[in-house]
Formats: C-alpha cells, structure tokens, sequence
C-alpha cells in the first residue's frame, strides 16, 4: 500500500461535482469526534477522553521542546533519547489508563466451580490497538517475551472479535451455559473441545479448572477411578507447571516464570519431557473411560505441538499464530519470523470478515509504517492518530523520519502534524470541546497559529463565558493582536445590539481610540440635544464607565468632566452654597478651555450656568475668565454663519441671555479687582 493511498478519517462538508445526483452547494456531513469503527460509544464518554488525554499530552510536548532545546546544546544525544524514552513510556501509561473502562463483576465470597467465563465489560478496540503499541514500539523490558505478551493480549481482547468470528471465548461462553445442566461433563464432547480450545491459546487456568470438574473427583468415584483420576491430576499439574518465558504472571493465572532463556530452555525441555513420559506411560491401558482418556491425550498432543491438534482446536489465524508460540516455537524472536509465522497460521486459518486489529497486528508485524497509519487512520479514528504517534516516532527509526519528513503535498506540513490538525478540527466543530483544540494547534509548528487564529475569530463574542475563555486562551499563547480584535469585535458587537456599556468596556479593554471616538460623537449628539437632567441620567452610567482610565476613551473624556460639573452645579446647600457655586464656576472655566469640548456644548454649557455668572453675593468668574468665555460665545456666533451649523436645543433667547450675563459679570468684576 503506497503512502498517499489513505487518507484522516476525517468528513468535511463537499461540494458536489456535477456528474449525478449531487446536490447543488454540496452537502453537509456530520463531523464525529469518535473513532470511526463500528463501537457505539456515547458522546460523553468520548468528550472525557477527550479532555482526559490533554494533560498528558500536554506535558509530554513541553518535555519534549525542554530536551530538544537542551540537546542542540550539547553534541550527546544519548541522555536525550534515553530521558526522552522515559517520558513517552509514563505518557503512554497514562493515556493507557484513561482508556481502561473494563469493571471486573463483583467476586462472590464463594467461589463458583462451575463459573469458566468471567463475566466483563466489552472492552474497547481503541484500548486493545493502544496496548499494541505499547508491547510493539514502547516497552522495551518486554522485547524478549512478546509472545507472552501477544497471549495475555488476545485473552484480554478476544471478546472483541466474538461478534464477527468464531472464536474460542464464544465457544466457552456457550460451554458455560451447556454447563450448568450436564450431569456427567466427562462425558460431554463439548467438555473435552472447551479445554483443547483454552489450552491451545494458553488459558491455563480455565483448564485446570474444567479438569477439576471430572467426575473422578468425586468422593464416591475414588475408589472406583483412582487410575483415571490419577491421570487427570497429572495432565492439571503438568499444564499448571508449564515453563513461560516472562519475568512475572498475573495473580489469577497459572505456570512458572523464567526471565533469562537458558534456565527457560532447560525447564521447556524437562517439561516436554515429562509429557512425552507421560504419554507413554502403560497406566492408559488401565483407564476405562475411553472420553477421559482420548480428551486426555488430546490435552498431551496440544502440548507437545501437534500441528494438526493445534489446528483443530483454533478458530481464526490469530489464536492458530498464538499456539504455535506456545507449543511449536517457544523460542521465536524478532519481527521478522514473527510475520512469517502469521502469514502461514492466516493461511491455514484465513477469515471471510478481517476485523480490523488484525490489520493493526500484521501492519506492525511486517514494519510496514505507512500500513500502521493506515489502519490506524481507517479504523481508530483522529484520536488514535493525534496521539498515537508519538509512541510510533519513539519506537522506530523509520516511522520517525517518515512522520516528521514536511511533505510539499499537505503543504509544507508532516504526516504527524497534518493528524494533529485533522483531531483539532473535530475538536474545534463541537462547542464542548473546542476549548483543548488549541493544545494540539500549537504543536502544529507549520500551520497551528494561524488555524488557532481563525478558531478563536469563529467564536461567539455574544457569550461572555466563551468571550472569556477566548481572551485566555490568547493571553497564555501571547497573541495580543488576536486578543485585541476580539475585544474590539466584541466591543461593536454589544454596541450595536443595545448593550451600550459593555460595548464601551470591551472597546476600552481593546484601546479602539477611533471607536470610541465615533461613540463619543454619537453621545454628543444625544446628550447635546437636552441638557436636562431627564436627558442627561440616561448616559450617566455609560459616562461612569470611563473611571481613572478616561484617557484611553478618547473624546468620551469630555462627558466625563461634564458629568462632574452637571454634579457641582446641583451641589451646595446652607452654608456651603457659595463654595459649591464657586466650585461649579471653576468646572465651567475648565470645560471651556479644554479643547476637547465640542462646541455643541458651549451655548448649553453657559446656559446651564446662567445662575453662576449672575451670582449676587460676588461676581465668581475673574475678567480674564470672562474675557475667554467672551471670546468662545464670539467664535460660536460666527459658526453659526456656516451652513453645517446645527442649533443647540435651547430657548431662541439663551444666546442673548447668555451674552448679557457674560458683559454683566465683565463689568462686576473689573470693579471687584
């Protein structure tokens, strides 16, 4: 299979190309953030998943960018590849945990004889091709026992391929049920086939158990069958002592453990040994039972590697390849007479309906990369492949080059990163989950920032939990610029559909100077029209946003100190009256000098102060005070003469008014002084 001939299972919505029965403008396809095998698994267990496995993702990339940041420093690459070993195999524990939803059923305090088949969880095809990896690429304590390995492995996961073939878990499983209502088991041919079928793949346990159950155990039968129970124990104690090349067993099963392969050799030999004594032994001649004695001997074949018997007693190619590492080539090492081995068992036993981990196993087997990705990216998913291949690139040379290598046909990207995007997008199409799409886009090196730009741009600023979320995200990844223009976005946003003051924040909190400039003009043109204080309450709250940061509100700093003099000029009572007035007074010279003051509001702004400037106790406003004003009401007059010039809404006479008490405080205070 050639490189480009797969594809990330991955649906975007297509456009129809006219040659059919496509529909114009194309047509949507649901993107699913589970894998894309025939599990059902509900959204919200994916979704845990999903957020489960960031961390340690997380993690393992600012390891990753530590080290390699710490190796171009020094010319010895050796610690790096060990220390980095270290930390993809925790990682891959990690995930491997996450993954495991199998819940053993509650142990009764008595333990069920009859009770061969545990009864468990389905477990997951994503579980089973992860624990692959792990064996294959990951664990190097393992190498030499991977057939052991493969063993526990296929115990642990044949249930998985029980729906699609037969298997020998659903030959026990039938066998489990036939149980319970057989009276006589020695006698029941289906008795004998259950324990071949378990012994050829290595369930130790369950035959021994099953052996246990022969009727010559019975306290009445001893006597009478002592011969034929003897020759049953020595087959249950032969099988419970066979030699296994491994460095431990689990509690529940059974056999004895060699870690270095000369004592495993010498303990296979004198087990072998002893079954071929066994098998000549002259105390057959004395067994009666002719079922005990042929299934009895047909445990012995099994044992000693008959190729036939083997055969017999497997269903698929998978549990034929198993045997043969158990009884035929104990010794077997190295991929390479691995796939050579299934290549054979799968023609001996071949299958009408693969299933997919079958794939897997021979992709691995034959060190086919691009195979692995395959079926991977087929079978598993964007999550498998998003975080899959580190343990690939870790594991072998070649999948590291072929992973890494930046292809001019995705664009200048690698394979691993073009997987990383793929998984982030059916993260960013789910609105529970697009919040992790930027781990995965920011160790894209090529493409990441700019599709975590568009994907924070795409976000509703309407909702202020995911405006918020948002501005973090861009504050951890330093994009300031992208930060800003969200604000502003959300900013125009709330203004535009009536929430005036959170547009004003989100405009201040993005420094939009020319915004919040256009929104001043637009408050000078309704607070200009009336200076009541009807007219004016409405705006106050709005005016209050701008608090000690006024000056980055550009011409919205005007309001502000029109709002403390329309506070002043109402102020004073008693005794304080004339401070208040002369307070109020001191507003109204600074609003006029300030350049930042529309020249809308001069007419309004001495209008309102009619009462300062014609004060009875003392004139408030000093000459050179009332000399400016003067010169304001002057440059207003001749702007009134411009055709542009929109009238203050104020009494026809406020601008004489206004004028007389101008010339009149003029004249008071040149006294004064």
């Amino acid at each position: 299979m050639g490189l480009w001939q797969y594809s990330p299972s991955l649906s975007f919505p297509e456009a129809s190309v006219g040659n059919g029965g496509g529909e114009a403008g194309g047509r949507v396809v649901e993107v699913q953030l589970s894998n894309s095998g025939n599990e059902e698994v509900d959204a919200a267990r994916w979704r845990r998943k999903a957020y489960s496995s960031v961390t340690p993702f997380a993690l393992l990339q600012s390891r990753k960018h530590s080290l390699s940041a710490a190796s171009k420093m020094s010319l010895d690459t050796t610690p790096y590849k060990e220390e980095w070993w270290e930390h993809v195999t925790e990682y891959s524990k990690e995930i491997s945990s996450l993954l495991s939803d199998r819940k053993l059923s509650p142990r009764s305090i008595i333990e069920d004889p009859k009770l061969i088949v545990t009864e468990i969880a389905e477990p997951m095809c994503l579980k089973a091709a992860w624990e692959l990896f792990e064996i294959f690429y990951i664990d190097k304590h393992s190498q030499s026992w991977i057939p052991e390995r493969l063993q526990d492995w296929l115990a642990d996961y044949t249930s998985l391929f029980s729906g699609t073939l037969p298997t020998i878990h659903s030959k026990l499983v039938d066998f489990q049920q036939e149980l319970v209502v057989v009276q006589v088991v020695e006698e029941d041919p289906n008795y004998w086939d259950a324990m071949s079928s378990a012994l050829a793949v290595g369930w130790l346990e369950t035959v021994v158990k099953l052996l246990r159950l022969h009727g010559s155990y019975q306290f009445d039968q001893l006597s009478s069958r002592e011969t034929e129970n003897g020759l049953v124990e020595a087959v249950a104690v032969l099988i419970s002592k066979m030699p296994r090349m491994r460095p431990s067993l689990r509690e529940e099963n059974l056999g004895e453990c060699y870690k270095t392969k000369p004592d495993f050799m010498k303990a296979w030999e004198k087990w072998r040994t002893q079954i071929s004594k066994l098998d000549c032994s002259s105390y057959w001649l004395q067994c009666d039972h002719q079922q005990t004695r042929e299934g009895l001997k047909n445990l012995i074949q099994i044992m000693l590697g008959n190729p036939t018997v083997l055969s017999n007693a497997t269903f698929n190619w998978m549990e034929l390849f198993i045997s043969h590492f158990l009884y035929i080539k104990p010794f077997t090492a190295g991929l390479e007479s691995m796939h050579n081995s299934a290549q054979k068992c799968m023609q001996l036993k071949p299958v009408s309906s693969p299933h997919k981990l079958f794939g897997l196993i021979l992709g691995i087997l034959g060190e086919n990369t691009e195979v692995v990705l395959a079926e991977c990216s087929r079978s598993f998913g964007p999550w498998m492949m998003a975080h899959a291949v580190e343990l690939l690139t870790a594991g072998s040379t070649h999948a590291d080059i072929l992973l890494h290598e930046e292809r001019s046909k995705l664009g200048g990207v690698s394979i691993e990163e073009l997987h990383r995007l793929v998984y982030a997008q059916v993260l960013s199409s789910h609105a529970l989950t697009w919040q992790i799409a930027p781990i995965y886009l920011t160790s894209c090196i090529k493409q990441g920032i700019g599709l975590l730009e568009n994907l924070l741009y795409k976000q509703p600023v309407q909702h202020s939990q995911i405006l918020l979320k948002s501005i973090e995200i861009c504050r951890l990844y330093e994009l300031d610029t992208v930060s800003s223009n969200i604000m502003r976005i959300a900013g125009v946003h709330h203004w535009k559909h009536g929430r005036k003051g959170s547009g004003v924040f989100w405009l201040q909190q993005a420094r939009d100077e020319f915004r919040l400039n256009r929104i001043a003009k637009h408050l000078f043109d309704f607070v200009g029209k009336s200076t009541s204080d009807e007219g004016f309450k409405q705006w106050e709250g709005l005016i209050e946003l701008l608090g000690s940061e006024s000056r980055t509100a550009g011409g919205l700093e005007f309001l502000k100190k029109y709002r403390d003099f329309r506070r002043s000029l109402l102020q004073g009572h008693g005794d304080m009256l004339t401070d208040a007035a002369r307070s109020a007074a001191e507003a109204l010279v600074s609003l006029m000098k300030n350049p930042s003051t529309p020249q809308d509001f001069w007419l309004p702004l001495l209008y309102d102060s009619l009462k300062l400037l014609m004060w009875q106790e003392r004139p408030l406003i000093n000459v050179s005070q009332t000399q400016l004003l003067l010169n304001k009401l002057q440059e207003l007059s001749m702007a009134r003469l411009r055709p542009d010039f929109v009238e203050a809404d104020l009494p026809s006479d406020a601008l004489s008014s206004v004028r007389l008490a101008l010339a009149t405080n003029l004249g008071r205070a040149i006294l004064e002084e």
